[in-house]
């Protein structure tokens, strides 16, 4: 998979060449000294691939350890693919690291409004936190002009979220019906809400915001002491 991204970047060219996009590098091993570090770090598909748990997690705090920024990974918008994010989630925010190279604090920046247990991880019926992107597939005769995927994602950041309104997060397909609009929320407080928007109740400014808000955006609502202003 290296060897046919390198390929890619360097327009698919079979003799070695500078990559089409500049200031890009491959190399097969993180850098060893804990003061190399990076504004963002991305993992892609990857923990999934790692055999043990005890693999993931050394991976995950050795990318941590190189995260000067932002932290963001991504896996497949399963129950294990988020399994494993809210996973990655308790390993960074729990700290445990022997050696601190980093005073700053974990944040989580998305999708999670709150650094509570997430309240999708119910014991008796488990769903996964996931969200839906639609993607131009590779131009074979077999694939449609155009695809959908779900997938699962976590960022965090180092340092606190100071600022930041407690905004909830869509975790669904917003559904228009007349004069009222269904959002499925995951709110600051920690937990899962069910909102039925209308104008006459809510105002025609949120009423027309959620009507054109779409499956993983942040509802721009609060009450003055942080309580959703939101009903069933």
């Amino acid at each position: 998979m290296l060897a046919l991204a390198e390929r890619l970047l360097q327009g698919g060219s079979e003799s070695p060449r500078a990559p089409l996009f500049p200031g890009v590098y491959f190399r097969q091993f993180l850098p060893v000294s804990p003061k190399v570090k990076f504004d963002l770090v991305v993992s892609a598909f990857s923990l999934n691939e790692l055999p043990s748990l005890a693999e993931r997690r050394e991976t995950i705090r050795t990318l941590w350890r190189k995260t000067d920024g932002f932290l963001v990974l991504v896996e497949n918008g399963t129950k294990e693919g988020h399994q494993m994010l809210m996973e990655a989630r308790e390993i960074i925010l729990g700290g445990g690291d022997k050696v601190a190279h980093d005073p700053r604090e974990a944040h989580v920046f998305a999708p999670c409004p709150h650094h509570l247990p997430c309240p999708r991880l119910n014991p008796k019926q488990p769903l996964p936190c996931n969200y839906l992107q639609a993607y131009n597939p590779l131009p074979f005769c077999w694939n449609p002009a155009l695809k959908e995927e779900l997938f699962s994602f976590l960022i965090l950041r180092r340092g606190p979220g100071a600022g930041e309104e407690p905004w909830p997060r869509i975790t669904q397909a917003v559904l228009g019906r007349a004069q009222h609009v269904h959002c499925h929320l995951c709110c600051a407080d920690g937990s899962l809400q069910h909102a039925v928007i209308t104008a006459r109740r809510h105002g025609r400014d949120l009423y027309r915001c959620a009507r054109r808000s779409h499956w993983g955006d942040r509802l721009p609502v609060t009450m003055p002491h942080g309580e959703t202003v939101l009903g069933e």
